[in-house]
C-alpha cells in the first residue's frame, strides 16, 4: 500500500512537469535535467509498477503453455516411437506369416496337383479298362455274329451245292468232311 501511495505522489508530481512542457527550471539547466530525469523515472516506474503483474502473469502463462506444449510434444514423440516399434514388429510378424502362408500354399499346391494327377491317372486307367472290356465284348459279339453268318452262308451255299445234281455218295462225303472239320475246330 505504501508503494502505491509513493507512486501516486510521483505521478502527481510528474504531471505538472509534463504540463510545463520542458519550460520548468529554465534558470538552471541542472534542475531542468533533474526534473526531466525525475519525470522519465516516474513514468517508467509507474509503467513498471502497473504492468509488472499483468506482464509477469502473461509470461508465466506463456511459459506454462510452452512447457505444456514441450511436454505434449515429448509425450507424442514417445508414443510415435512406441507406435513405430509396434508397426515394425507387426510388419515383421506379417512378413513371417506371409512366408508361412507361401510355404503352406506351395505344399498344398503340390499336394493338390499330386492328388489331381493320381485321380486323373486312376480315372484314365478305369476308362481304359472299361474301354478294353467293352472292345473285347464287342469283338466277341462281332466274332460270334461273323461265325454265325459265315456258317449260315456256308450252309446256304452247301445246300445250294447239294441241291444241284450231286450224287448221294458226293453228298455223304461232303457231309462227313464238314462234320470232321467242325469237330476238329
Amino acid at each position: 500500500m505504501r508503494c502505491r501511495a509513493l507512486f501516486l505522489v510521483l505521478l502527481f508530481s510528474a504531471a505538472p512537469l509534463l504540463a510545463a512542457g520542458g519550460h520548468a527550471g529554465e534558470g538552471s539547466p541542472v534542475l531542468g535535467v533533474f526534473l526531466k530525469v525525475l519525470n522519465v523515472g516516474a513514468f517508467f516506474g509507474l509503467l513498471i509498477y502497473l504492468m509488472a503483474r499483468p506482464l509477469r502473469g502473461f509470461f508465466e502463462k506463456q511459459t506454462e503453455g510452452i512447457r505444456a506444449s514441450l511436454d505434449a510434444s515429448r509425450s507424442n514423440e514417445r508414443e510415435a516411437l512406441e507406435l513405430e516399434a509396434k508397426a515394425r514388429d507387426l510388419a515383421a510378424s506379417v512378413e513371417g506369416e506371409v512366408a508361412v502362408l507361401k510355404e503352406r500354399f506351395a505344399s498344398d499346391r503340390e499336394r493338390v496337383r499330386e492328388e489331381i494327377e493320381g485321380a486323373t491317372g486312376r480315372a484314365l486307367a478305369r476308362l481304359r479298362a472299361d474301354h478294353a472290356r467293352s472292345l473285347s465284348q464287342m469283338e466277341a459279339a462281332f466274332r460270334s455274329r461273323l461265325v454265325s453268318r459265315t456258317l449260315q452262308a456256308a450252309r446256304e451255299e452247301a445246300l445250294g451245292i447239294l441241291a444241284k445234281d450231286l450224287t448221294p455218295a458226293d453228298r455223304a462225303r461232303f457231309l462227313e468232311t464238314v462234320t470232321a472239320e467242325r469237330e476238329g475246330a
